[in-house]
């Protein structure tokens, strides 16, 4: 393909976060254009493609993946479905940025880390927190070494109402992989190790609880759960993970929880200075607070970021790694890595132990 711009763009999947993917592309209307999009609802897929312009419309991606009118492929399927859908892809020449998780195993990863290496093409997990304005001025603020050695970190995403009951396979372990764990600690696991510079997590304890799902209980306002479908996830994880700098991580995530209100966290305690970043995704308010002294006496400022375009940030990421042929911010070697993380504290939730994690 080499640099020609626009970049033409594929969609696998025309579920609800596809919409978000969309906004982004249009945004970028002068770097890539919607070009293809498929689901096996053919009729949701068409309707966006009216909506939106796309020219083409497909029932299997495997046919939107043999056009050669299609460059890159974006991959919004359920989670089971992306390891394939992401190998597939690379396989047939088309660069890929897959929704979060990356996988729902961690055996999965290796495919499409050779599938990638073999195709030559790029391969980048939609990790947008990365991309949110605060991420990148703490990321700046901690490779300075404003917060010293950061030691230990606490970080989490809970929801006080947040099931999300309108699909069947949210609530089945064996399509999404588990519940608000890999949906939403996958995020903020990320962010976090991202920030730290990404040491590879040694040892794991963790625990899983259901106690609103299998009630039919902690459901999005306006929603209800789908009919006969068994819920077999979690609905609350917490962990404690250690990292092989010695620093140590408490992650807790949560569709549904009796709390105040939604929010997403992430905390440090370095020896010169701690910060806490938060947002309150309702109003996607965030706020950084980085406490330090100066001449012995306490010195903390408030900032406040309100960016929403963190999505637009990512894909003009992935397209410039794509025409400057560079290894995007997020790459399968790190969802390998969550995916360790995830695995580690399912089980140690299931076995009552700590476990270990081998590199």
């Amino acid at each position: 393909m080499g640099n020609t711009l626009p970049i033409r763009l594929g969609l696998i999947g025309a579920g609800g976060i596809s919409n978000e993917h969309i906004k982004a592309a249009q945004k970028l209307s002068e770097r890539a254009v919607l070009q293809a999009i498929c689901d096996v609802n053919e009729q949701a897929a068409a309707e966006k493609a009216e909506t939106y312009g796309i020219r083409n419309v497909y029932r299997d991606y495997k046919e939107l993946i043999a056009s050669p009118d299609v460059d890159a492929v974006i991959i919004t399927v359920p989670n089971f479905l992306h390891a394939q859908a992401s190998v597939d892809s690379l396989r047939a020449g088309k660069h890929v940025l897959c929704e979060k998780p990356m996988v729902t195993k961690a055996e999965e990863a290796d495919a499409i880390i050779r599938a990638r290496d073999e195709s030559g093409k790029q391969f980048m997990v939609a990790l947008n927190n990365r991309f949110r304005q605060a991420a990148q001025w703490l990321h700046e603020r901690i490779q300075s070494g404003a917060f010293g050695e950061i030691y230990y970190a606490k970080t989490g995403w809970v929801r006080r109402r947040g099931i999300p009951a309108w699909g069947a396979w949210f609530f089945d372990r064996e399509r999404s992989g588990g519940g608000p764990l890999i949906d939403l600690g996958v995020h903020m696991l990320d962010v976090t190790l991202w920030l730290l510079g990404n040491p590879n997590p040694v040892a794991v304890t963790g625990k899983t609880y259901a106690k609103f799902g299998p009630r039919r209980q902690g459901a999005w306002p306006g929603t209800s759960f789908a009919p006969n479908a068994a819920y077999t996830v979690e609905d609350f994880a917490t962990a404690f993970i250690q990292l092989e700098n010695d620093a140590t991580v408490l992650l807790e995530t949560s569709w549904a929880s009796h709390i105040e209100e939604e929010r997403a966290y992430v905390e440090f305690l370095g020896t010169e200075g701690g910060v806490r970043w938060e947002w309150n995704i309702a109003g996607n308010r965030q706020e950084v607070k980085w406490f330090r002294n100066e001449h012995g006496v306490p010195a903390d400022v408030t900032l406040h970021f309100d960016d929403q375009g963190e999505r637009v940030a990512l894909l003009d990421h992935f397209l410039t790694s794509i025409t400057e042929n560079t290894a995007p911010l997020c790459t399968a070697e790190q969802g390998l890595m969550i995916a360790k993380v995830l695995e580690a504290i399912y089980e140690s939730s299931e076995q009552g132990r700590q476990v270990r994690i081998e590199w």
